[in-house]
């Protein structure tokens, strides 16, 4: 089912809901908040630990967190659960995701938590957010309103070999795309392996159209078919067509597998997967690192910035404000240190960078503070309604450039054209 036929489906819930005069759901447990996540194995323990120190410290409803799949699974289960009325008190998602539930009418506005002079934040810890982790979790859709709060945020980063750059004669990762591409030719002609493993990804596209100077949309309208955009998919093609860069499908990491058995030289994926990799290379950090990936013009970089927010539902309000104040608990200057140091996600205070751990762990190794340098220069992606669709259709047409179905100009102009469309079904 496409996301246009859900949003159908949610918006004549929400009109359903309306004319019944009950604005409300129920929540699946009464006696227990629940929290629907997509994280596991180690950091899965994290945030179990640190929900529990938090269930201790401030008696109430337990907060319980369940995973649910990863963010597609839990936006469906979502869906399905505003249709039967009976939802989790929270969840993470994206900006695209949580469109959907508001026009369902089945998330909260957080903006009068945020103010409540009992339970909200002050406007010096307000301050202590990078602002551009807030403003993402506004809706320009529905009058800018803040109807999720940043929780897990990451930027794009570029992953390399040092064995594999080693192997084929070089001693630096890539700085430019031009420079890129020449090294990943030098290592398919000096060692015949792949040099780049890419996964086929929405945000990775972005991240690179920012890098090349570019934007992906100018109010309602898409520019995927601006010189910027033009130029990754031409890139894309090349690897392609040279035989320098094979793709992998969505929720696969096969390219950190690769990458690990030492079979690829690059890989592009959040920096929330240092610690996997960390423990894929056996915490040998001497056979990679991680940078900011390639740009077009290294004195003005760009890339991307993503990761989950949380949205909490209009179930109870007992619900709403336990859920909240988890929230608020875990986005502390103490509990995100702990949290990016743990998973190698990005601490969401400013505050953090004056932390001793976060100090202590920047000094450890080189690259750990590869991600933090990059927000200076991270870009959001669109919260637009419609996104959640036309992340679908970027990465059809990605997928398209690398099996050859499609030259690098006709999925520029393809995307563009249907990208573009899906925007104007959903012009508020």
């Amino acid at each position: 089912m496409s996301t246009r036929i859900v949003l159908a489906v949610l918006c004549m819930v929400s009109v359903m809901i309306s004319c019944t005069g009950s604005k409300d759901f129920k929540p699946i447990e009464s006696g227990k908040v629940l929290f629907w996540d997509r994280q596991t194995t180690d950091t899965g323990d994290l945030l179990r630990a640190i929900i529990s120190d938090f269930n201790s410290a401030y008696p109430g409803l337990p907060i319980e967190a369940q995973y649910s799949g990863g963010y597609s699974e839990i936006n469906r289960k979502v869906s399905a659960s505003i249709q039967a009325r009976t939802l989790p008190a929270m969840a993470v998602g994206y900006q695209s995701m949580t469109v959907e539930y508001v026009l369902a009418g089945a998330v909260v506005e957080l903006d009068p938590f945020v103010q409540d002079v009992e339970i909200g934040l002050t406007q010096q810890e307000l301050d202590d957010f990078f602002p551009a982790f807030l403003e993402m979790n506004r809706y320009p859709d529905f009058e800018n309103k803040m109807y999720s709060f940043p929780f897990c945020k990451s930027v794009l980063l570029m992953y390399f070999n040092k064995n594999v750059l080693k192997e084929a004669g070089i001693d630096h990762p890539p700085a430019t795309w031009d420079e890129f591409l020449a090294q990943c030719r030098q290592i398919k002609a000096t060692t015949g392996k792949f040099a780049y493993a890419a996964n086929i990804d929405a945000s990775t596209i972005d991240g690179m159209i920012f890098s090349m100077g570019g934007e992906v949309t100018q109010g309602r309208t898409t520019l995927f078919d601006s010189e910027p955009a033009k130029e990754v998919f031409k890139l894309l093609e090349t690897l392609a067509k040279e035989q320098l860069a094979y793709h992998i499908p969505p929720e696969s990491y096969d390219d950190r597998d690769a990458f690990a058995q030492d079979r690829i030289a690059f890989f592009f994926r959040s920096s929330s997967h240092r610690a996997y990799v960390d423990r894929l290379m056996e915490n040998s950090r001497d056979r990679w690192g991680m940078a900011r990936i390639p740009q077009k013009d290294p004195n003005n970089p760009r890339t991307v910035l993503y990761g989950p927010n949380v949205s909490i539902f209009k179930t109870t309000l007992e619900q709403q404000r336990r859920a909240w104040e988890f929230v608020k608990y875990f986005t502390s200057r103490d509990v995100t240190v702990r949290w990016a140091l743990g998973t190698g996600y990005l601490p969401v205070r400013k505050s953090a960078a004056e932390d001793p751990r976060m100090k202590s762990f920047w000094e450890e190794w080189e690259y750990n503070r590869a991600a933090f340098d990059c927000l200076p220069f991270a870009v959001s992606e669109p919260n637009l309604g419609g996104w959640q669709e036309v992340r679908d259709l970027i990465e059809k047409a990605e997928t398209a450039v690398f099996t050859g179905k499609q030259s690098a100009e006709e999925a520029a102009i393809s995307l563009k054209k249907s990208a573009d469309q899906v925007l104007k079904d959903f012009a508020m």
